[in-house]
Parts: structure tokens; C-alpha cells; sequence
């Protein structure tokens, strides 16, 4: 049935006059954002304060492994068998956003015999059924690797966003990255569809001094109020050095995206009103979160809320937050993953060696049965987010390390009666 499948959807990519010849031009749709929510540790909050968006508890589960050819943790065929189709064994991330009706996706460092970062796209939008992945490849079938010009991207230089503004692909990447100094810059490139090119447009943030290091792009919904101006904005959430900042968000005009010009910093409040100044330096947390990591956050239009998902080192897990406006206030976190549930296909070496989940690992992982894998990167997947009734069953990507692969998952949100959200 797999193979079958397969073969349908590859005669169908052949079609797609996206796909040039050897290849494959990617078309990407869902949109997806990443937030860099962060929020202090969890102290004095009341647990049985009544919430407007619930987890559910129990409610998460894995869905399908996404990346390779054989699921880690089911030992069946994966649909999208990336290693015999693509030659990507293993990767992680999987950043995801809409592109002229179909959804890109962003994976990080990859495992493969061209190394580097990848891309796909899908035109899967059915919530209950598997989701299909196509990968930007070069002449030899083979996934090609992003490239873009004078941007070096050794380990842990990816891409952290991705957004179309005006029919146009921009994706930022992240480069410079160094374990002992906060030295990482973040740009915006173009990408061109006929050459499958990436063309740097500007900086967007360096450290040490940048918030917009990884970052999350989503254009704002139209006559959202407390915006500097009426035009169309571009929304920038982000976070400096990685898992050491607070979240930050800056307003970017639509006519001036590429050049940058007109970009407004949230800088606090003005009472119940948003401040705003053009300077990076003056940007203030939206919300207080020091160990932030990967974050993705959407808009949902059917309860007027914004919701964020990102992993987080304490308390661990996955965490949601929501809030009525963007730059918040944001709720208290909710953990909707952690490694003492429902984490049966994640190593873990203290638990049992042989595990049979041993592997892929990254080049400089050591010994695979040693290294405990993890989970991050939980980028929400909107066009597979769906609400039924009062629950939005949001589903999402997740990395787990070792294996060193991404999977679906899904948890649920019980939605409350929802006041509307306040004026600024």
C-alpha cells in the first residue's frame, strides 16, 4: 500500500509544473510561526485557576515518524521513506509556514551524504491521515541542501523561519553559531524558484546584543488594533542566545519586509497600550522566560486567541501559552509533554541501552546507545490543527535526537467560554 501510494504521489509531483526537471521546486502552505515565548518558572501559580484554553490531560500522542524509511519505535515502513527516496536518513527541526496553497517545511542539520539543511514541502491537509513530504532535490533525485551566498552553514547554522509576503519565499537562516560565545547571526534571504537559489536581503539580528535570533514570522491579522500605523504588518517573534533569553516581538511593515525599513520594537506599555520604538535595544520581554528554546506560535481566528508551543528545560517539556493579543499578557505555561509520559519512542539510556530506538545520531553525537535523545522543536503544523466542537486537537512537529528524526503529534485543547479580547 505504501509503495503504491508512493509511486501516486511521485507521478503527481512529476505533473506539478513546480517541479523542474531533476529538481524539485517546493510550494508550501500552512502557516506557521515561531514565538519566542518564554515565561518565568511557574512560582505561585494556582493550578486550579480556571483557564480559557485547557490541555487535556493524557490527550497527547505521537501520530506518524516523519523523517527516514522505517518508524524507530513501530518498526514499519514510514510513508515518506526518506532515505531511499531523498537520501535523508535523519534531521530535525521542521519549521513550517504557507506557500502558494501548500506548506513548507525547514528541517535543520541533516543526515545524508550532502550534510546541510533541507527543505520539502506538502499539500497534506487532512488532519487523520498521513502527511506526504516532497524535498527540494538536484539532479541526482537527492534532497538538495539550502545554500545561500557568503552565509556559511556548518553545525547548528539552520534556518529558524520561513513566510511569504507579496508571492515571494523569504527564509531566515541562522549562522556563526559557537558553543563558547554568543556569536550567532540571523538573515533574511529570498528564494528564487528557477534557480532554487537563497539571496541574502539583510541582517536581522547578531548577538550578543540581538533578540531576533531565532525567530518565528506571521503576518499580523488585518485591523488588529494597538499596531503602530493601519498598514499591513509583518509580526518577528524571537529569542537571542539560544535557551538564555526572554522572548521579544517587532512589527515590520509589508512594503518594507525586504529592506527592513519601518520596523517598530515592542518596548512595553503605555497603560493598556503597546510602545513601540525603532530600536532593538529598547525591546522589552513579552513574556519573562529565560531558558526559552524552539517556539512556534499561530493565530487561531475561530476563539480569537493566540497560542505557542516551545520546549523548555524547567519545568521540562513541551509548554502552551495563549493570549488575546500578540504581545500578550501571555497565560501561565501548561505542559502538554514530558519525558515520564508518553515518551516510548525517545532513547533512553538509563532506561534500557537496547531500547531498539538506538540511531541515527548526529557526527559528533558519540556512542549511539549512550546518547539520550530529547524533544524539541515543537512547531505547530496549522493546516493539520483542527477544532472540533470545544476541543482544538493542535497538531505538531516534535525532534527527538536520538533517533535523530522528527515526528507528528497531537495534543488536545479544551476551549472555554472566551471573553473578547480587550482593546488596547
Amino acid at each position: 500500500m505504501i509503495s503504491e501510494d508512493v509511486k501516486g504521489r511521485t507521478k503527481a509531483a512529476a505533473k506539478n509544473p513546480l517541479v523542474v526537471a531533476g529538481a524539485v521546486l517546493l510550494m508550501g502552505a500552512v502557516a506557521v510561526v515561531v514565538l519566542a515565548v518564554a515565561g518565568a518558572m511557574e512560582s505561585g501559580s494556582d493550578k486550579n485557576t480556571l483557564r480559557e484554553l485547557e490541555y487535556l490531560p493524557n490527550s497527547t500522542s505521537k501520530v506518524e515518524q516523519l523523517i527516514g524509511d522505517v518508524d524507530a519505535q513501530t518498526k514499519q515502513p514510514t510513508l515518506n521513506r526518506t532515505l531511499t527516496r531523498f537520501g535523508v536518513q535523519g534531521t530535525d527541526l521542521g519549521y513550517s509556514f504557507p506557500y502558494k496553497g501548500q506548506t513548507v517545511f525547514l528541517f535543520g542539520d541533516t543526515i545524508g551524504a550532502k550534510g546541510g539543511d533541507a527543505l520539502a514541502w506538502s499539500g497534506s491537509s487532512d488532519p487523520n491521515a498521513p502527511l506526504a513530504l516532497e524535498f527540494m532535490t538536484g539532479e541526482d533525485g537527492q534532497y538538495a541542501p539550502i545554500q545561500a551566498t557568503q552565509v556559511p552553514m556548518g553545525p547548528y547554522a539552520v534556518p529558524v523561519g520561513g513566510i511569504e509576503v507579496n508571492g515571494a519565499m523569504y527564509v531566515a537562516l541562522k549562522s556563526a553559531v559557537s558553543r563558547d560565545w554568543p556569536t550567532a547571526v540571523t538573515v533574511l534571504t529570498r528564494f528564487d524558484e528557477n534557480s532554487r537559489t537563497f539571496t541574502v536581503v539583510r541582517q536581522l539580528s547578531k548577538q550578543p546584543e540581538g533578540h531576533f535570533i531565532t525567530l518565528s514570522l506571521r503576518l499580523a491579522p488585518e485591523g488588529l488594533p494597538g499596531l503602530p500605523t493601519n498598514q499591513p504588518y509583518v509580526f518577528m517573534f524571537g529569542s537571542g542566545e539560544y535557551r538564555k533569553s526572554n522572548a521579544y516581538l517587532a512589527a515590520v511593515p509589508v512594503a518594507g519586509f525586504e529592506t527592513g525599513d519601518g520596523t517598530l520594537f515592542y518596548a512595553g506599555r503605555d497603560g493598556n497600550r503597546p510602545k513601540w520604538s525603532p530600536l532593538e535595544s529598547d525591546a522589552e520581554p513579552i513574556i519573562n522566560h529565560e531558558t526559552i528554546g524552539d517556539i512556534s506560535v499561530t493565530f487561531l481566528p475561530q476563539v480569537g486567541r493566540w497560542i505557542a508551543l516551545y520546549d523548555s528545560r524547567s519545568p521540562e517539556g513541551v509548554l502552551m501559552r495563549y493570549a488575546a493579543q500578540p504581545w500578550g499578557p501571555w497565560s501561565d505555561s501548561q505542559i502538554i509533554f514530558d519525558r515520564q509520559t508518553g515518551s516510548d519512542f525517545i532513547h533512553d539510556p538509563a532506561r534500557k541501552q537496547d531500547d531498539g530506538l538506538v540511531g541515527p545520531v548526529t557526527a559528533d553525537a558519540g556512542k549511539p546507545e549512550r546518547v539520550s535523545g530529547g524533544h524539541y522543536a515543537p512547531y505547530i503544523i496549522d493546516s493539520l490543527t483542527q477544532l472540533e466542537g470545544d476541543v482544538l486537537n493542535l497538531q505538531y512537529v516534535l525532534s527527538t535526537w536520538n533517533p535523530y528524526v522528527v515526528v507528528r503529534m497531537k495534543s488536545s485543547i479544551r476551549i472555554h467560554e472566551l471573553p473578547p479580547a480587550p482593546a488596547p
